[in-house]
């Protein structure tokens, strides 16, 4: 019976279902004359290959918004709301890249392939939906 289980387990494993990645970011002003529009998102790749996210999800600082990010199993289910975007090869290196060529093949990615952030804390969350659904997302408001 528990080689039964294991064998169960380990098919799941290669599978890679089990393996979710998602990456967290908290973003700081460095100076309160900033306006901070994300404060606190977790963004995660669909359709992708294990690792996908790693580029994407290391630490980067700028003079004006610091970020910290750190790679997760999976993003948090309590947000404010989500935005879903085709992913993109600048989206492997930024998850803030839109989608320029919308509804054109990308050769670096699967064609299905989705970046979904969640929102947690957002300075403007008005200005964070106008951001996403401008570079070619999809928003949804947490229900």
């Amino acid at each position: 019976m528990r080689a039964a289980v294991s064998i169960l387990l380990l098919g799941c494993l290669s599978a890679g279902q089990v393996w979710a990645e998602a990456c967290y970011v908290t973003s700081s002003a460095s100076s309160d004359a900033i306006a901070e529009v994300e404060q606190e998102l977790c963004y995660e790749f669909t359709g992708m290959d294990e690792g996908a996210i790693d580029w994407s999800c290391s630490n980067e600082s700028t003079d004006m918004i610091r970020r910290e990010q750190q790679k997760v199993a999976s993003c948090a289910a309590d947000k404010i709301g989500s935005c879903e975007a085709a992913l993109t090869q600048a989206t492997l290196a930024n998850y803030r890249a839109g989608d320029d060529d919308q509804g054109k093949p990308r050769p670096a990615v699967p064609n299905d392939a989705k970046v979904i952030t969640h929102y947690y804390r957002a300075g403007d969350l008005r200005q964070v939906r106008i951001d996403c659904e401008s570079s070619g997302g999809t928003w949804r408001d947490s229900q």
